[in-house]
Protein backbone atom coordinates (compact mmCIF):
# COMPACT_ATOMS: atom_id res chain seq x y z
CA UNK A 1 0.00 0.00 0.00
CA UNK A 2 1.78 2.86 -1.14
CA UNK A 3 1.54 6.38 1.55
CA UNK A 4 -1.14 7.78 -0.48
CA UNK A 5 -3.03 5.05 -0.30
CA UNK A 6 -2.76 4.80 3.14
CA UNK A 7 -3.93 8.41 3.30
CA UNK A 8 -7.25 8.09 2.15
CA UNK A 9 -8.09 5.22 3.80
CA UNK A 10 -7.72 6.88 7.13
CA UNK A 11 -9.41 10.17 6.07
CA UNK A 12 -12.36 7.84 4.73
CA UNK A 13 -12.42 5.53 7.99
CA UNK A 14 -12.70 8.91 9.90
CA UNK A 15 -14.99 10.50 7.19
CA UNK A 16 -17.25 7.44 7.27
CA UNK A 17 -17.23 7.74 11.63
CA UNK A 18 -18.23 11.42 11.59
CA UNK A 19 -20.05 12.03 8.85
CA UNK A 20 -23.68 10.79 10.37
CA UNK A 21 -23.18 12.96 13.11
CA UNK A 22 -22.31 16.23 11.11
CA UNK A 23 -25.27 15.13 8.30
CA UNK A 24 -27.90 15.11 11.00
CA UNK A 25 -26.59 18.58 12.53
CA UNK A 26 -27.07 19.75 8.98
CA UNK A 27 -30.63 17.95 8.39
CA UNK A 28 -28.76 15.68 5.93
CA UNK A 29 -29.66 11.89 4.78
CA UNK A 30 -26.03 10.12 5.74
CA UNK A 31 -26.20 8.86 2.49
CA UNK A 32 -25.84 12.65 0.77
CA UNK A 33 -23.27 13.96 3.57
CA UNK A 34 -21.13 10.99 2.93
CA UNK A 35 -21.45 11.30 -1.04
CA UNK A 36 -20.44 15.34 -0.86
CA UNK A 37 -17.48 14.00 1.32
CA UNK A 38 -16.72 11.70 -1.08
CA UNK A 39 -16.70 14.90 -3.79
CA UNK A 40 -15.17 16.70 -1.52
CA UNK A 41 -12.07 14.14 -1.27
CA UNK A 42 -11.74 13.63 -4.82
CA UNK A 43 -10.69 17.16 -5.35
CA UNK A 44 -7.75 16.37 -3.65
CA UNK A 45 -7.33 12.50 -5.28
CA UNK A 46 -8.63 12.88 -8.60
CA UNK A 47 -5.64 12.10 -10.35
CA UNK A 48 -4.38 9.39 -8.28
CA UNK A 49 -7.80 7.81 -7.05
CA UNK A 50 -7.04 4.97 -9.84
CA UNK A 51 -4.76 3.77 -8.11
CA UNK A 52 -6.09 2.97 -4.76
CA UNK A 53 -7.80 -0.62 -5.17
CA UNK A 54 -8.31 -1.64 -1.62
CA UNK A 55 -10.68 2.17 -1.94
CA UNK A 56 -12.27 0.30 -4.71
CA UNK A 57 -12.20 -3.08 -3.26
CA UNK A 58 -14.36 -1.54 0.25
CA UNK A 59 -16.76 0.39 -1.88
CA UNK A 60 -17.73 -2.67 -4.49
CA UNK A 61 -17.86 -4.66 -1.08
CA UNK A 62 -20.35 -2.22 0.37
CA UNK A 63 -22.41 -1.83 -2.75
CA UNK A 64 -22.90 -5.79 -2.60
CA UNK A 65 -23.57 -5.61 0.71
CA UNK A 66 -26.43 -2.52 0.22
CA UNK A 67 -28.14 -4.93 -2.44
CA UNK A 68 -27.92 -7.78 -0.03
CA UNK A 69 -29.69 -6.13 2.57
CA UNK A 70 -32.07 -4.15 0.30
CA UNK A 71 -33.54 -8.32 -0.35
CA UNK A 72 -32.68 -8.87 3.11
CA UNK A 73 -35.26 -5.90 4.39
CA UNK A 74 -38.10 -6.31 2.41
CA UNK A 75 -40.99 -8.03 4.61
CA UNK A 76 -42.18 -10.52 2.25
CA UNK A 77 -44.75 -11.86 4.72
CA UNK A 78 -46.41 -8.28 4.53
CA UNK A 79 -46.60 -8.58 0.61
CA UNK A 80 -47.77 -12.39 0.85
CA UNK A 81 -50.75 -11.50 3.41
CA UNK A 82 -51.75 -8.16 1.50
CA UNK A 83 -55.25 -9.25 -0.22
CA UNK A 84 -55.34 -10.56 -3.81
CA UNK A 85 -57.39 -7.56 -5.11
CA UNK A 86 -55.22 -4.61 -3.14
CA UNK A 87 -51.67 -6.24 -4.60
CA UNK A 88 -53.22 -6.21 -8.60
CA UNK A 89 -54.02 -2.12 -7.87
CA UNK A 90 -50.67 -1.88 -6.69
CA UNK A 91 -49.17 -4.14 -9.67
CA UNK A 92 -51.36 -1.99 -11.68
CA UNK A 93 -49.94 1.50 -10.28
CA UNK A 94 -46.60 0.25 -11.13
CA UNK A 95 -47.28 -0.91 -15.13
CA UNK A 96 -48.89 2.71 -15.14
CA UNK A 97 -45.58 4.06 -13.46
CA UNK A 98 -43.33 1.87 -15.66
CA UNK A 99 -45.41 2.41 -18.85
CA UNK A 100 -45.02 6.66 -18.23
CA UNK A 101 -41.65 6.59 -17.49
CA UNK A 102 -40.49 4.83 -20.89
CA UNK A 103 -42.89 6.77 -23.05
CA UNK A 104 -41.55 10.07 -21.55
CA UNK A 105 -38.48 8.95 -22.65
CA UNK A 106 -39.57 8.17 -26.27
CA UNK A 107 -41.47 11.17 -26.65
CA UNK A 108 -38.60 13.89 -25.42
CA UNK A 109 -35.41 11.69 -26.53
CA UNK A 110 -34.20 11.29 -23.16
CA UNK A 111 -31.45 8.61 -22.78
CA UNK A 112 -33.45 5.31 -21.98
CA UNK A 113 -31.94 4.64 -18.99
CA UNK A 114 -33.85 7.62 -17.64
CA UNK A 115 -37.03 5.53 -17.46
CA UNK A 116 -35.37 3.43 -14.55
CA UNK A 117 -34.85 7.14 -12.66
CA UNK A 118 -38.15 8.00 -13.55
CA UNK A 119 -40.18 4.91 -12.37
CA UNK A 120 -37.91 3.92 -9.31
CA UNK A 121 -39.53 3.35 -6.00
CA UNK A 122 -37.22 2.85 -2.44
CA UNK A 123 -38.57 2.46 1.10
CA UNK A 124 -34.79 3.54 2.17
CA UNK A 125 -35.66 6.94 3.14
CA UNK A 126 -39.50 6.41 3.62
CA UNK A 127 -39.04 4.45 6.09
CA UNK A 128 -37.14 6.93 8.56
CA UNK A 129 -39.53 9.42 7.33
CA UNK A 130 -42.89 7.88 8.23
CA UNK A 131 -41.22 7.20 11.86
CA UNK A 132 -40.66 10.92 12.25
CA UNK A 133 -44.19 11.74 11.17
CA UNK A 134 -45.67 8.94 13.23
CA UNK A 135 -47.27 7.67 10.44
CA UNK A 136 -44.88 4.23 10.62
CA UNK A 137 -47.83 2.65 12.78
CA UNK A 138 -50.75 3.83 10.96
CA UNK A 139 -52.92 1.89 8.51
CA UNK A 140 -52.25 4.34 6.03
CA UNK A 141 -48.46 4.00 6.83
CA UNK A 142 -48.31 0.75 6.38
CA UNK A 143 -50.05 0.58 3.35
CA UNK A 144 -47.28 3.34 1.34
CA UNK A 145 -44.67 0.63 3.13
CA UNK A 146 -46.29 -2.59 1.39
CA UNK A 147 -46.43 -0.22 -1.76
CA UNK A 148 -42.95 1.06 -1.85
CA UNK A 149 -41.99 -2.45 -1.13
CA UNK A 150 -43.75 -4.17 -4.07
CA UNK A 151 -42.43 -0.76 -5.73
CA UNK A 152 -38.85 -1.61 -5.09
CA UNK A 153 -39.00 -5.33 -5.91
CA UNK A 154 -40.67 -4.22 -9.48
CA UNK A 155 -38.07 -1.42 -9.91
CA UNK A 156 -34.82 -3.98 -9.10
CA UNK A 157 -36.18 -6.48 -11.27
CA UNK A 158 -36.43 -3.64 -14.27
CA UNK A 159 -33.09 -2.70 -13.43
CA UNK A 160 -32.34 -6.47 -13.82
CA UNK A 161 -34.44 -7.23 -17.26
CA UNK A 162 -32.60 -3.46 -18.65
CA UNK A 163 -28.89 -4.70 -17.91
CA UNK A 164 -29.52 -7.89 -19.95
CA UNK A 165 -31.53 -6.03 -22.25
CA UNK A 166 -28.30 -3.62 -23.06
CA UNK A 167 -25.92 -7.00 -23.38
CA UNK A 168 -28.05 -9.21 -25.40
CA UNK A 169 -30.85 -6.46 -27.64
CA UNK A 170 -34.10 -7.30 -28.43
CA UNK A 171 -32.91 -11.42 -29.82
CA UNK A 172 -33.96 -14.78 -28.54
CA UNK A 173 -30.71 -14.59 -26.68
CA UNK A 174 -32.35 -12.14 -24.68
CA UNK A 175 -35.44 -14.23 -23.88
CA UNK A 176 -33.06 -17.56 -23.28
CA UNK A 177 -31.21 -15.05 -20.81
CA UNK A 178 -34.37 -13.99 -19.09
CA UNK A 179 -35.72 -17.51 -18.86
CA UNK A 180 -31.67 -18.60 -17.51
CA UNK A 181 -32.42 -16.21 -14.95
CA UNK A 182 -35.94 -16.71 -14.11
CA UNK A 183 -35.23 -20.79 -14.33
CA UNK A 184 -32.07 -19.79 -11.56
CA UNK A 185 -34.44 -17.79 -9.12
CA UNK A 186 -37.04 -20.48 -9.27
CA UNK A 187 -34.41 -22.93 -8.59
CA UNK A 188 -32.19 -21.38 -5.38
CA UNK A 189 -35.79 -20.65 -3.82
CA UNK A 190 -36.86 -24.53 -4.07
CA UNK A 191 -33.46 -25.38 -2.81
CA UNK A 192 -33.65 -22.74 -0.39
CA UNK A 193 -37.56 -23.99 0.94
CA UNK A 194 -36.46 -27.72 0.99
CA UNK A 195 -33.33 -26.84 3.20
CA UNK A 196 -35.64 -24.84 5.32
CA UNK A 197 -38.15 -27.61 5.96
CA UNK A 198 -35.22 -29.77 6.51
CA UNK A 199 -33.89 -27.47 9.34
CA UNK A 200 -37.43 -27.48 10.32
CA UNK A 201 -37.33 -31.10 11.05
CA UNK A 202 -33.81 -30.46 12.56
CA UNK A 203 -35.03 -27.48 15.26
CA UNK A 204 -31.70 -27.28 16.89
CA UNK A 205 -29.50 -26.22 13.48
CA UNK A 206 -31.84 -23.39 12.93
CA UNK A 207 -28.96 -21.55 15.30
CA UNK A 208 -26.65 -22.00 12.94
CA UNK A 209 -28.50 -19.61 10.24
CA UNK A 210 -31.12 -17.25 11.74
CA UNK A 211 -29.28 -17.10 15.29
CA UNK A 212 -26.44 -14.76 16.69
CA UNK A 213 -24.68 -13.93 19.38
CA UNK A 214 -22.29 -17.06 19.73
CA UNK A 215 -18.51 -17.15 19.75
CA UNK A 216 -18.33 -18.30 15.67
CA UNK A 217 -21.72 -16.16 14.64
CA UNK A 218 -22.48 -18.60 12.31
CA UNK A 219 -25.56 -16.85 11.42
CA UNK A 220 -23.38 -14.06 9.81
CA UNK A 221 -21.21 -16.68 8.11
CA UNK A 222 -24.23 -18.36 6.62
CA UNK A 223 -25.45 -15.36 5.50
CA UNK A 224 -22.03 -13.92 3.89
CA UNK A 225 -22.22 -17.60 2.54
CA UNK A 226 -25.46 -17.32 0.94
CA UNK A 227 -24.46 -13.79 -0.10
CA UNK A 228 -20.89 -15.13 -2.25
CA UNK A 229 -23.35 -17.87 -3.80
CA UNK A 230 -25.60 -15.81 -5.37
CA UNK A 231 -22.74 -13.30 -6.15
CA UNK A 232 -20.82 -16.16 -7.96
CA UNK A 233 -23.59 -17.46 -9.91
CA UNK A 234 -24.80 -14.63 -11.04
CA UNK A 235 -21.50 -13.73 -12.51
CA UNK A 236 -21.53 -17.12 -14.43
CA UNK A 237 -24.71 -16.47 -15.86
CA UNK A 238 -23.58 -12.88 -17.05
CA UNK A 239 -25.54 -10.96 -14.89
CA UNK A 240 -23.90 -7.73 -12.46
CA UNK A 241 -22.85 -9.06 -9.01
CA UNK A 242 -25.18 -6.70 -7.10
CA UNK A 243 -28.06 -8.60 -9.22
CA UNK A 244 -26.56 -12.00 -7.59
CA UNK A 245 -26.60 -10.20 -4.04
CA UNK A 246 -30.21 -8.41 -4.16
CA UNK A 247 -31.67 -11.86 -5.53
CA UNK A 248 -29.62 -14.15 -2.35
CA UNK A 249 -30.82 -11.59 0.28
CA UNK A 250 -34.34 -11.48 -1.50
CA UNK A 251 -34.70 -15.31 -1.42
CA UNK A 252 -33.53 -15.54 2.16
CA UNK A 253 -36.15 -13.41 2.99
CA UNK A 254 -39.09 -15.41 1.29
CA UNK A 255 -37.68 -18.22 3.09
CA UNK A 256 -36.44 -17.47 6.37
CA UNK A 257 -39.37 -15.33 8.28
CA UNK A 258 -37.77 -15.49 11.80
CA UNK A 259 -34.97 -13.39 11.12
CA UNK A 260 -34.92 -10.40 12.94
CA UNK A 261 -31.44 -10.73 14.64
CA UNK A 262 -30.14 -11.48 11.22
CA UNK A 263 -31.19 -8.41 9.82
CA UNK A 264 -29.59 -6.71 12.56
CA UNK A 265 -26.48 -7.91 12.24
CA UNK A 266 -26.20 -7.69 8.65
CA UNK A 267 -27.58 -4.14 8.57
CA UNK A 268 -24.92 -2.99 11.61
CA UNK A 269 -22.12 -4.69 9.76
CA UNK A 270 -23.30 -2.77 6.38
CA UNK A 271 -24.57 0.22 7.16
CA UNK A 272 -21.85 0.62 9.99
CA UNK A 273 -19.05 0.92 7.85
CA UNK A 274 -18.79 -0.86 4.29
CA UNK A 275 -21.77 0.73 2.85
CA UNK A 276 -20.88 4.27 4.10
CA UNK A 277 -17.41 3.67 2.25
CA UNK A 278 -19.55 2.96 -0.94
CA UNK A 279 -21.14 6.48 -0.93
CA UNK A 280 -17.52 7.77 -0.08
CA UNK A 281 -16.49 5.78 -2.97
CA UNK A 282 -19.24 6.79 -5.37
CA UNK A 283 -18.62 10.82 -4.62
CA UNK A 284 -14.48 9.87 -5.33
CA UNK A 285 -15.35 8.71 -8.86
CA UNK A 286 -17.00 12.44 -9.53
CA UNK A 287 -15.68 15.84 -10.00
CA UNK A 288 -17.39 18.26 -7.26
CA UNK A 289 -16.96 21.25 -9.90
CA UNK A 290 -19.56 19.32 -12.58
CA UNK A 291 -22.47 19.81 -10.30
CA UNK A 292 -22.35 23.65 -10.48
CA UNK A 293 -22.90 23.74 -13.99
CA UNK A 294 -26.02 24.94 -15.03
CA UNK A 295 -26.76 22.64 -17.42
CA UNK A 296 -26.14 19.87 -15.01
CA UNK A 297 -28.06 21.80 -12.33
CA UNK A 298 -31.10 22.19 -14.73
CA UNK A 299 -31.64 18.48 -15.66
CA UNK A 300 -30.99 17.30 -12.36
CA UNK A 301 -34.12 19.65 -11.13
CA UNK A 302 -35.86 18.58 -14.72
CA UNK A 303 -34.93 14.80 -13.95
CA UNK A 304 -36.43 15.22 -9.74
CA UNK A 305 -39.79 16.89 -11.26
CA UNK A 306 -39.93 14.06 -13.38
CA UNK A 307 -39.52 11.47 -11.11
CA UNK A 308 -42.84 13.82 -9.06
CA UNK A 309 -45.12 13.67 -11.97
CA UNK A 310 -44.28 10.02 -12.99
CA UNK A 311 -45.17 8.71 -9.35
CA UNK A 312 -48.68 11.56 -9.39
CA UNK A 313 -50.35 10.21 -12.42
CA UNK A 314 -49.71 6.55 -10.51
CA UNK A 315 -50.55 7.30 -7.29
CA UNK A 316 -53.46 8.44 -8.60
CA UNK A 317 -54.59 4.93 -9.23
CA UNK A 318 -54.99 4.20 -5.45
CA UNK A 319 -58.57 5.51 -5.23
CA UNK A 320 -59.15 1.78 -5.70
CA UNK A 321 -57.35 1.17 -2.73
CA UNK A 322 -59.55 3.88 -0.83
CA UNK A 323 -57.23 6.44 -0.28
CA UNK A 324 -58.57 10.02 0.14
CA UNK A 325 -57.79 12.75 -1.63
CA UNK A 326 -55.62 13.80 1.17
CA UNK A 327 -53.80 10.78 0.90
CA UNK A 328 -52.90 10.38 -2.85
CA UNK A 329 -51.73 14.44 -2.71
CA UNK A 330 -48.95 13.40 -0.37
CA UNK A 331 -48.23 9.64 -1.58
CA UNK A 332 -46.21 11.20 -4.86
CA UNK A 333 -43.72 12.37 -2.48
CA UNK A 334 -43.12 9.27 -0.51
CA UNK A 335 -42.33 7.56 -4.06
CA UNK A 336 -40.24 9.96 -5.22
CA UNK A 337 -36.80 9.96 -2.50
CA UNK A 338 -35.33 6.43 -4.16
CA UNK A 339 -31.81 7.60 -3.12
CA UNK A 340 -30.14 4.40 -3.17
CA UNK A 341 -31.80 3.26 -6.41
CA UNK A 342 -30.47 6.31 -8.33
CA UNK A 343 -27.09 6.17 -7.03
CA UNK A 344 -27.11 2.41 -8.29
CA UNK A 345 -28.34 3.25 -11.61
CA UNK A 346 -25.93 5.88 -11.77
CA UNK A 347 -23.40 3.46 -10.76
CA UNK A 348 -24.19 0.75 -12.88
CA UNK A 349 -24.63 2.90 -15.93
CA UNK A 350 -21.21 3.47 -15.60
CA UNK A 351 -19.80 0.75 -14.79
CA UNK A 352 -21.21 -0.67 -18.23
CA UNK A 353 -20.35 2.24 -20.47
CA UNK A 354 -23.56 3.48 -21.31
CA UNK A 355 -24.09 6.80 -20.08
CA UNK A 356 -21.35 9.76 -19.88
CA UNK A 357 -19.91 11.05 -17.00
CA UNK A 358 -22.21 14.11 -17.64
CA UNK A 359 -24.87 11.99 -17.62
CA UNK A 360 -24.50 10.24 -14.39
CA UNK A 361 -23.56 13.32 -12.56
CA UNK A 362 -27.00 14.73 -13.44
CA UNK A 363 -28.43 11.34 -12.08
CA UNK A 364 -26.53 11.62 -9.10
CA UNK A 365 -27.56 15.61 -8.43
CA UNK A 366 -30.95 14.29 -9.00
CA UNK A 367 -30.73 11.78 -5.94
CA UNK A 368 -29.34 14.29 -4.42
CA UNK A 369 -32.14 17.13 -4.63
CA UNK A 370 -35.10 14.50 -4.49
CA UNK A 371 -33.47 13.22 -0.94
CA UNK A 372 -33.60 16.89 0.42
CA UNK A 373 -36.80 18.15 -0.52
CA UNK A 374 -39.15 15.83 -1.42
CA UNK A 375 -38.92 14.23 2.74
CA UNK A 376 -39.18 17.84 3.63
CA UNK A 377 -42.39 18.23 1.26
CA UNK A 378 -43.96 15.33 2.38
CA UNK A 379 -43.07 15.99 6.37
CA UNK A 380 -45.12 19.24 5.96
CA UNK A 381 -47.92 18.07 4.11
CA UNK A 382 -48.73 15.70 6.60
CA UNK A 383 -48.49 17.92 9.24
CA UNK A 384 -51.01 20.58 7.27
CA UNK A 385 -53.46 18.11 6.09
CA UNK A 386 -53.33 16.53 9.95
CA UNK A 387 -52.63 12.70 8.57
CA UNK A 388 -50.23 12.41 11.46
Amino acid sequence: MSNSEAILLLIISLGAFLIPFVSKKLLLPSAVGEIIFGLTLGMFFKDVIHQFPIVKFLGEFGFIILMYLAGLEIDVDKIRKTKKKDQIVIFSVFVIIIAVSFFIVYFFGFPTIYALVFLATAIGLLYPVLKDTKLLNTEFGQKILIIASIGEIISLLVIIAFTVFLKDGISFEFLIHLVEIYIFFLFSYLLLKIFYLFIWWNPKLIRNFLKTGDVTESGIRANFANMFIFVSLASLLGLEPIIGAFFGGLLFAMVFKEREEIVEKMSAFGYGFLIPIFFIEVGLRFELTEFFHLQIILQAILLSLMILFVKTIGSVFLIFEKFNWKQILVVPFGFSMPLTLLIVIATLGLELNIITKEQASVILLTAIISALVYPFIFKVLVKKLNLG
